[in-house]
């Protein structure tokens, strides 16, 4: 399995190298956003922060833990979807630029709140789940952008189409369910930072 996954990553490198580029950017993009937020609206997404924060379960919460895998779960299908569309690939980097977007801004966000307390709940509560969620994400991603291409060079028909298919399917599959498990991990990191930093105690 792993030595499958190299090859695979090898062969089709610079689809991963620009989709990893586009979610970079996307971090990029997030964090200069902070940036441009003004006065009024920075004060009431601090308040609005302290408010979520201050609203943390303090233990585990089996609906918490569902709507995450589940929220993982829709972006994984949709991904999938897209990528059995020949025009879907556009829609595909723009999901990867918009949860880079959504991770630089988060954490540049809290860090320049809260300082030094911001920079720990962050590392705890949003980067560690984040270095295990986004190679979900980009080979999620990076199968759909393969199979979008082999649909819009027309190469692939009749029984071949099908076996790409299939691979292309069971191999979304495992991902999708290594990023339910990662939407899972993510609210035990949550509860790690509510009992570490004393939230909604």
């Amino acid at each position: 399995m792993r030595r499958k996954l190299i090859d695979h990553i090898k062969q089709y490198w610079v689809i991963y190298l620009s989709l990893s580029c586009v979610y970079l950017a996307g971090i990029i993009f997030g964090s200069i956003g902070v940036g441009a937020l003004n006065e009024p609206e920075g004060s009431q997404l601090v308040k609005f922060f302290d408010s979520l924060i201050s609203n943390q379960p303090v233990e585990l919460d089996q609906q918490f833990l569902i709507q995450l895998a589940r929220d993982n779960f829709i972006m994984m299908a949709l991904i999938w979807i897209l990528g059995l569309t020949i025009i879907g690939t556009p829609l595909i980097y723009l999901i990867v630029f918009t949860r880079g977007f959504v991770l630089g801004f988060t954490i540049s966000f809290i860090v320049g709140a809260k300082g030094a307390f911001g920079l720990g709940l962050v590392v705890i509560t949003v980067v560690a789940p984040a270095i295990l969620g986004i190679p979900m994400l980009l080979l999620g991603a990076g199968l759909a952008t393969i199979f979008s291409f082999l649909l819009l060079r027309g190469k692939t028909t009749g029984e071949s189409l099908r076996r790409e298919f299939m691979y292309y399917s069971v191999a979304t599959a495992i991902v999708s369910l290594g990023s339910v498990a990662v939407g899972v991990t993510q609210g035990y990191f949550s509860l790690l930072g509510v009992h570490l930093f004393g939230l909604g105690i």
